[in-house]
């Protein structure tokens, strides 16, 4: 699917272009899985576990512009990539295909501007336009920042998985599952 580009202005007086990704963006967008899996431990690949090539990229970009049923949009500001979301069906059999799964991400230094409201915002839009009548994700039961912002768009939790994520020390970290019903 795609999404025409869109510019806003952010909290801080930057703009940003929200705008679906295409094979042009897939070094940007290889950057930027390996920046964004080095900066935080609230996704599920760790640093070094991003081994998507360029050339996977520019496969896995075009097969996201000619789906119906999913996207990748991201964040632009300035024309670097610095905010990420995406969706695909839950299932394509005609019980599941009603869900759709997501994960967004924001740079750490460019959170606190609104980006995650407006890529959020724009996901929701576009998965309703499809016909979609839920959207779903896990998160980390830690990540308050991330559950605040899906709150804010009515999110509910309604299940967690205990020990969800293991982490390099052995630790644990528990996943938050949530869903938002567009309907």
């Amino acid at each position: 699917m795609k999404f025409e580009p869109v510019e806003y202005v952010l909290r801080d007086g930057s703009t940003a272009v929200i705008r679906s990704l295409n094979q042009d963006d897939a070094n940007a967008a290889v950057a930027y899985g390996a920046a964004i899996c080095a900066a935080t431990d609230f996704l599920a690949r760790d640093a070094g576990e991003w081994t998507i090539t360029v050339e996977e990229e520019v496969k896995f970009l075009e097969s996201r512009l000619s789906a119906e049923r999913a996207a990748m949009i991201g964040a632009f500001i300035d024309s670097v990539l610095v905010g990420l979301t995406d969706f695909s069906p839950v299932s394509m059999t005609s019980k599941m295909r009603h869900r759709a799964h997501f994960g967004i991400s924001v740079l750490p230094e460019f959170e606190n501007r609104g980006l995650g409201t407006l890529l959020l915002q724009t996901l929701i839009e576009c998965a309703k336009n499809i016909g979609y009548e839920q959207l779903e994700l896990e998160v980390v039961s830690n990540n308050h920042k991330a559950i605040h912002l899906y709150k804010k768009f009515s999110f509910i939790t309604c299940g967690t998985i205990r020990h969800g994520f293991k982490h390099k020390n052995g630790s644990y970290s528990n996943l938050d599952m949530m869903v938002l019903e567009l309907t």
